[in-house]
């Protein structure tokens, strides 16, 4: 049953991490983004820092890493 649970949440984690990452690329989809990575939107370079999307996206990528190994690691037993 707990392992059911953890693959339900886990996959939940898989799509919203696939979701994020695919509105991320979509900010630097410009001809202007693939020389700065996100130059072509500051006047003065890069912007320093993540904004609000980018820090789900770094908390959504450190969960799906915990989930693997929990997932595993309860599957395994």
């Amino acid at each position: 049953m707990l392992g059911v649970v953890l693959i339900v949440v886990h996959t939940i984690i898989a799509v919203g991490l696939i979701w994020m990452v695919l509105q991320e690329m979509s900010k630097f989809a410009e001809l202007g983004g693939a020389f700065g990575s996100g130059a072509a939107y500051t006047m003065f370079g890069r912007k320093k820092g993540l904004d609000t999307s980018g820090k789900i996206t770094v908390a959504l990528a450190i969960a799906f890493f915990v989930m693997c190994f929990l997932t595993s690691w309860v599957l395994s037993r």
